[in-house]
This record gives C-alpha cells, structure tokens and sequence, in this order.
C-alpha cells in the first residue's frame, strides 16, 4: 500500500516560478531560485530569516560550491559566481549565446563534482535545450539535444545510471553513464511514464535506496518511485497545484524542502489555491543524500 504524507508550510515566500531548492549544512540555509521573479532566495533555518537578492536575468538553477556563501547560478545565457554576503555577481562561463531564447533551467552537481546543467527555449519550449556536463575547470561536453523542458537529475549510488526528465515527454529516462573514452550517456531505458495528462514530472532528488522522489507540475504532490520497477512507492501531497521540485534538508537527511510555483495559475485559481509560490517541508521514511559541491 502506498505511503501517504502531508506537506507543511515551512515559508511564506509567494514565488512566481520557485524552482532547484538545495540545503547548505555548515550555514544550515536552503537556497533556491525563482525563475520568472528573477530573485535568488536562501533562507537560515537558525534565524528564520528569508533573504532575496533580484538579478536581471531569468535563474534557472543554483548549485553550492566549497567557498562559503558563494554559489554559481544558471541564468540565461551565462554561469555566474554569485556572492549572497556582498551581491556580487561575476561572468564565469557563457552559455549558448547563439540561442538567445534558451535558457538554463535545472542543474545538478554529480558524483565526480561536475555540473550537468539543461537549456530550454523560453517562448514555446520547442525541443531546442540541450544537457551538458560542465568540470570546475569549465571543459564542457554536450551529453543530450532536441530537449523540451530539461528538468530533474539523479545518480545511482554506484555512479553507473543516470536518470533525467524532459518534462514534456511525461517520463523518466535511465542511461548508463560511459566514461571509458569520453562521457557518454548509453542504453536508454524509460523507467517511468505518467499516464496523468494533467500532470508533469518536474524537479527530482535520489535517496540511499535508489528510489527517485519527484515533483508534478499540476500534480498537487510528490512521488517517491522505484527506480527499478517504476512503481510509485510514496506520496506527498501539498496543496498547491504546481510543485516543482525537492531535495533533502536536515542532519539525518530524512526531510524534503521543496518549491512551487504560482506561474500558471489565473486569479480564480491563485484564489483557490493561495499557498502556490510558497516553501513545504516533509519528513518521510527514507534517507536522502547530501547536496554535493561544486569545487572552485
């Protein structure tokens, strides 16, 4: 029988397009962006306190690195160094500048401490993203293309499978990673495939057993799923419409911070569902991994 759960509000924070939340231990902060509100957020789980800083450019992601309070974000166009003590923001890397409507949207840093980082087109999400695999020394490598909406990532334990989600395609993709030669993504395989039109799979986080937690756009919940099986295991269930994505907070990593968005919704259904753009929490039967790093 499928395990249940109920999300609490964790913060008030009303985001357009919250989206990549990811949990810093030593500052015990949760950091996140909201896309379409153009703001970087972290908020201290000591204080209580909700900073944001705006930045000009659409935020598809953010990742941590191993200088303290200085992130990379994903904007649109560029990787850039942010400073969230001084608000200093710094060129590292361009990003498909012949694209001009593609963006970055998720980003995670894998086992081997590279960013692997998607693009979108931002008008109509034709398939014209792409995925790379970014090192800290900024050699890059063009894993997949024609991406719709590039969006969750997750490694097996082993390092051996890497699961993605094109949210317009509704699934979750497994391939083998190959490094013998160069890194390459092989054997393709759809572990899992929503057969809910309302709903599309979004943001996603791997725990110790392997089994992926993902969150549904449109879809009121997160779902924790079999990697192996693709069967739905768990549930988490918000009351909001769009949930966008989780990942693991805490000391025993066994709670999930996870965002939603209000983009999307009209005035009746923003009145229906006033909670949309806020921050949830959930403790769960299960034990996640900690954010990894991106070495500078």
């Amino acid at each position: 029988m499928k395990k249940v759960y109920q999300a609490e509000l964790l913060l008030e924070s009303s985001c357009r397009l919250g989206e990549g939340p990811v949990w810093c231990s030593s500052t015990n902060a949760i950091y996140w962006v909201d896309i379409e509100g153009r703001t970087i957020n972290w908020y201290c789980l000591n204080t209580q306190v909700h900073h944001l800083s705006a930045i000009s450019k659409r935020i598809g992601m953010v990742a941590l690195t191993n200088t303290p309070y200085k992130v990379l974000l994903g904007l649109q166009g560029s990787l850039c160094w942010y400073d969230v003590k001084t608000s200093y923001l710094e060129l590292w890397k361009p990003m498909e500048t012949h694209l001009v409507y593609n963006r970055c949207n998720d980003g995670q840093i894998d086992p081997q401490g590279r960013l692997w980082v998607g693009t979108m087109q931002i008008e109509n999400q034709r398939n014209e993203g792409n995925l790379y695999c970014i090192s800290p020394t900024g050699e890059q490598i063009h894993l997949l293309s024609k991406l719709g909406i590039s969006n969750g990532m997750a490694w097996s334990q082993d390092g051996q499978y890497f699961f993605f989600i094109d949210s317009l395609k509704r699934n979750i993709r497994r391939f083998e990673i190959n490094e013998q030669n160069a890194l390459i993504l092989t054997k393709e395989k759809v572990v899992y495939q929503s057969r809910n039109r309302d709903e599309l799979p979004d943001g996603m986080c791997i725990d110790t057993e392997g089994n992926l937690w993902v969150a549904f756009w449109g879809g009121f919940r997160v779902a924790c799923i079999d990697s192996k099986t693709g069967e739905e295991l768990a549930e988490i269930k918000l009351p909001v419409p769009n949930v966008t994505s989780c990942n693991w907070i805490g000391p025993d990593f066994n709670e999930l911070v996870i965002t939603t968005a209000r983009e999307g919704l009209d005035e009746r259904e923003l009145l229906t569902y006033p909670m949309s753009g806020h921050i949830f929490r959930c403790k769960v039967e299960a034990q996640g991994i900690e954010t990894r790093r991106f070495a500078i």
